[in-house]
């Protein structure tokens, strides 16, 4: 499960740390992308990458994904879709690999909030899934069961992509053949740190990088 998450590394900082990502560049952005927020939550604007012919696209999507044949804004906003079974489910099986950084995201254990945050100085990249109706595109975030330390928070997790994975799931080859989505490496499980927050967190207006306070 994955419905708030942090994102401080943003614009040319963003596009910067990506560079580094094996198979990405040239990246560009679609535009001005999301500013710094410690409270992302479903239907708020996300930053995306996407395939772009021979580069990488970063554009601004709604998190929760509308699928192209919807004609009107779902009720649900299918912000987390499941790695097991997205390909059987009408929402979600038409939809296109996307990768979405973040910083952390968080997450709750006897309603108490905790923070998984990235390590070092570079923002997470976990898989998704994007779609375009007419104007809009949207995406939504790929979990899966939940790896090593990172159970005792809670069953599911986004699935983090580790470095040499990143342009195999783009480009549907290697692991990503098919659609599949696997699990996160056990050794890039073990560098996430997790720590309690503010339990301000909760309400969705509240935003700062006081969240991350315990």
């Amino acid at each position: 499960m994955c419905g708030r998450f942090v994102t401080f590394t943003v614009g040319d900082e963003l596009l910067e740390a990506l560079a580094e990502v094996p198979g990405l560049a040239p990246i560009g952005a679609d535009g001005p992308l999301p500013g710094e927020r410690w409270n992302v939550a479903p239907t708020m604007p996300i930053t995306a990458l996407a395939r772009d012919g021979g580069g990488t696209l970063a554009a601004p999507v709604r998190w929760g994904l509308v699928p192209h044949w919807s004609k009107s804004m779902p009720k649900t906003p299918y912000f987390n879709a499941r790695s097991e079974t997205w390909r059987d489910k009408p929402v979600f099986r038409d939809g296109e690999p996307c990768v979405i950084p973040m910083d952390g995201w968080y997450e709750w254990r006897d309603k108490a909030p905790f923070f998984v945050a990235a390590p070092g100085d570079r923002p997470l990249l976990v898989a998704g899934l994007w779609a375009r109706c007419g104007d809009l595109v949207s995406a939504t975030i790929l979990t899966t069961d939940a790896v090593g330390h990172l159970a005792d928070l809670h069953h599911r997790m986004p699935r983090v992509l580790a470095d040499d994975e990143v342009a195999q799931w783009l480009d549907g080859v290697g692991f990503a053949d098919g659609g599949e989505v696997g699990m996160t490496d056990p050794a890039l499980a073990e560098t996430l740190a997790v720590r309690p927050v503010n339990r301000a967190v909760g309400n969705v207006a509240n935003d700062g990088a006081w969240l991350l306070e315990e």
